[in-house]
């Protein structure tokens, strides 16, 4: 059982270090800048959520070149801090078995940040994987 425990930790720090000389994060999340996000996330997913990456930014008008990423900047922080009047945002929803793109206006305000920001996620539930992508402008 020890064995097992320990052969387990190697595993798990092994491919954390692996990850983190990779893109220089283990997580998006914790990104010091858009450099290898967008790779990153392709290298997570399969080949269909792949081309439902670049259809979902295709949709919306982005090169995924350009993306701008919400991980690496403080404005996070800063649009909680200041709430929902600072900044508008839309989700965009689509999965591997429809593959059809949803959007759905969240909020909306008068301010507007300087370019927008994007945020990721994807989920995986009863065979489906779901991406949510969100955009704050």
């Amino acid at each position: 059982m020890k064995t097992l425990i320990l052969t387990s930790l190697l595993t798990l720090t092994t491919l954390s270090v692996f990850s983190q000389r990779q893109y220089d994060f283990d997580v998006p999340l914790r990104a010091k800048s858009n450099e290898g996000v967008y790779e990153w996330y392709i290298d997570h997913l399969d080949d269909t959520c792949d081309s439902l990456v670049n259809e979902l930014f295709s949709s919306i008008g982005v090169n995924t070149d350009s993306i701008q990423w919400m991980y690496p900047t403080d404005l996070i922080y800063v649009c909680h801090k200041n709430g929902w009047d600072y900044y508008s945002r839309k989700v965009y929803f689509v999965n591997d078995r429809d593959k059809q793109i949803e959007c759905m206006q969240k909020n909306i305000s008068k301010n507007k940040l300087p370019h927008s920001l994007f945020d990721l996620e994807y989920f995986y539930k009863d065979g489906v994987t779901t991406l949510v992508l969100v955009e704050y402008y």
